[in-house]
């Protein structure tokens, strides 16, 4: 999300509007990350290893590797947020999200569910800039036109329409630590900090992981109820 007001709860967290190059920026990357289907396109084994391995190194490890530097450094990229140079980019997290999904999921669901969102999310966080009591109806309606429009039909389009939005309203925080009694066991617990990660998820992740993994439910149950798939390797 664009702003700092927390849709699920109503809290408000005020973040610093970007300027309008920095905002163009973002929405111009955000409208290109449904890119990432083209994975799709490459055959099942690439330049000796399977197309996972890329997907996994490209998407996955090279923006860990990335944003891991990026923190180190305190520095921020065009068109990231002010409170991204403490925590992971939105960036890393969409991408990340999609990796997850592709791996995991048959493409009947990966890409309508990633190329909707990279649309979806700029669509909600205008509308929660304009006017914010637009964002459920026109959030939910928005997304529900595009899945019809991949062929699901009203009753699927609406599950995945509502996930979507629960996605967008959600997000994970927290600590993951060593256990104590470890920690005490090799005596470093003077060193505690350095055995915790603090952390939390970005609506870019879960606002395709949330609808991905219920429509996946409904996919091991109903397959014939997908259309797809759309693309095939071009090799």
């Amino acid at each position: 999300m664009e702003t700092g007001e927390s849709m699920a709860g109503g809290s408000q967290y005020a973040l610093p509007r970007l300027s309008l190059k920095d905002h163009m920026f973002r929405r111009g990357i955000h409208l290109v990350s449904g890119i990432v289907v083209i994975y799709y396109l490459f055959p099942e084994r690439f330049f000796f290893f399977p197309r996972q391995f890329w997907l996994v190194i490209c998407l996955g490890l090279i923006p860990m590797f990335m944003e891991y530097l990026r923190l180190k450094k305190g520095v921020l990229f065009l068109g990231q947020r002010p409170h991204e140079q403490k925590t992971v980019g939105a960036y890393a997290w969409s991408l990340w999200g999609s990796t997850a999904i592709m791996l995991i999921l048959p493409q009947n669901v990966a890409v309508p569910v990633i190329l909707i969102y990279q649309f979806a999310d700029p669509i909600i966080s205008e509308l929660r800039a304009w006017k914010k009591w637009s964002v459920f109806p026109v959030g939910f309606l928005s997304i529900w036109i595009m899945f019809l429009v991949f062929g699901f039909d009203p009753v699927l389009a609406g599950i995945a329409a509502i996930t979507m939005m629960i996605g967008e309203s959600t997000e994970l925080k927290g600590v993951l630590r060593i256990r104590p009694e470890i920690i005490k066991l090799y005596n470093v617990k003077e060193h505690t900090d350095t055995w915790t990660f603090k952390f939390k998820s970005d609506d870019d992740g879960t606002t395709q992981l949330v609808p991905a993994f219920l429509l996946g439910l409904v996919y091991l149950l109903y397959p014939s109820a997908f259309p797809g798939p759309w693309l095939y390797p071009l090799i």
